[in-house]
């Protein structure tokens, strides 16, 4: 296994690749040194030298394969050594023509420094004069905006003050008599415009005729009060007045305290009564609940028994032979059932009747009524017997109805000889 590695590993390393070109591998030889270059006389006989002891053409093969290598790697070498002399050459070339243009670059650059300074100058002392100029008007914009803010500060001082003075004067109209104020028009809790507003703009000129129209258009100012003893007498008034309302409330404290123990009793009994009202509903309630029960109960009694017994009462087979006798003894003994009564109607009449007839029968003497009888039973005999003499007579008529006809119908014998 050694000796196989060893020998992949002198095939891979004799493998040379040159310019992106994979050449051929070079087996190693030992004994045999390849030359560069061979003599034209190698191959000939020359007197005195001697000659090879291998004449094997393997050997020769390999030395020729040798010497074409070598002589092929010698090109490769000698053709990349031209490229990089070449390539040093043109990059040689470029250098010199960029260090060109940057002379020239520099000398023009040069040029427009020098030409270009007396203008910078000059520029410069323009600026630092108007600079100057600058710092001059911004002090005196600031010394006009310091005035014109104190200004604005006045105003506004006077404004807030004016405020005040007729907020005063508001307060004293309503402290006034209702009859004063009525006399001469007096008009409470009166908007007045500001006379003058802060803009947020600083350079926005103050209007003066309007400020001075908005004072004008103030109304006088009307008086009742004149001297402050008057107020004080007001609110010394005012005050007993206040004091009195005090004990006016200590003194119905005491009667709103009662009042509202009343209300508390009243609540604490309003609420027993709601609880025995809630009793008393839930009670009805739970008889309602019950007889509702007890309603269905009935009404499944009711039904079934309707469904059962009433129903085989009135509509079993013995109820309706029982109508229709009714009903047949009813049209025959009183009258026709025009009127359509009731089974019980019919039966009752029946019974009025019956009684009748037993009380009729009762006023009559027995022995009457027993040849009544007899007379009925024998003219029933004499209706029964004649009846059977008259049914004989009709079956002796159908006999010889027969035997008439009969004898006008032809013979048999007659028939079958025709």
């Amino acid at each position: 296994m050694d000796k196989l590695k060893k020998k992949k590993k002198v095939k891979r390393g004799t493998r040379k690749t040159i310019a992106g070109i994979k050449l051929p591998p070079i087996e190693p030889v030992e004994g045999i040194k390849t030359i560069v270059d061979v003599d034209p006389a190698y191959y000939s006989l020359v007197e005195g030298r001697p000659l090879k002891q291998s004449k094997s053409i393997h050997e020769y093969k390999k030395c020729i394969k040798s010497v074409a290598l070598n002589r092929t790697i010698h090109g490769f070498l000698v053709d990349e050594i031209l490229r990089i002399d070449k390539e040093i050459e043109t990059e040689r070339n470029i250098y010199e023509t960029a260090f060109k243009h940057f002379e020239e670059y520099q000398n023009s650059f040069d040029k427009f420094l020098a030409d270009d300074n007396n203008k910078t100058i000059a520029i410069m002392q323009k600026s630092d004069a108007l600079d100057k100029e600058l710092a001059n008007q911004t002090e005196q914009h600031k010394k006009a905006n310091y005035d014109m803010a104190s200004l604005k500060s006045k105003l506004q001082y006077i404004d807030e003050t004016l405020m005040i003075l007729l907020s005063f004067q508001n307060f004293l109209y309503k402290a006034s008599p209702i009859l004063w104020q009525d006399s001469h028009n007096i008009q409470l809790d009166m908007k007045h415009p500001e006379i003058f507003t802060m803009e947020s703009d600083i350079f926005v000129k103050i209007d003066k005729d309007a400020i001075v129209k908005k004072l004008k258009d103030l109304p006088p100012p009307q008086l009742y009060f004149e001297t402050p003893k008057q107020l004080l007498t007001i609110f010394d008034l005012l005050e007993k007045q206040n004091l009195n309302y005090l004990l006016l409330t200590t003194e119905f404290s005491s009667e709103k305290n009662k009042f509202l123990k009343t209300v508390e009793v009243l609540k604490a009994i309003l609420r027993q009564e709601l609880d025995f009202i809630k009793e008393k509903i839930k009670e009805v309630q739970n008889t309602i609940q019950r007889n509702d029960e007890r309603e269905a109960e009935l009404k499944e009694v009711f039904f079934r028994i309707l469904q059962v017994k009433i129903k085989e009462i009135v509509s079993s087979d013995m109820a309706l032979q029982i109508f229709n006798y009714v009903e047949f003894a009813y049209e025959q003994l009183i009258s026709q059932n025009e009127t359509k009564f009731s089974s019980l109607d019919m039966a009752l009449a029946l019974e009025r009747e019956y009684d009748n007839l037993l009380i009729d029968i009762s006023a009559y003497d027995l022995d009457m009524i027993k040849q009544i009888e007899k007379e009925t039973y024998e003219h029933g005999r004499m209706e029964i017997k004649r009846a059977k003499q008259a049914a004989k007579l009709l079956k002796d008529v159908d006999k010889l109805s027969r035997r008439l006809k009969s004898s006008y119908e032809p013979t048999r014998r007659k028939a079958n000889e025709t």
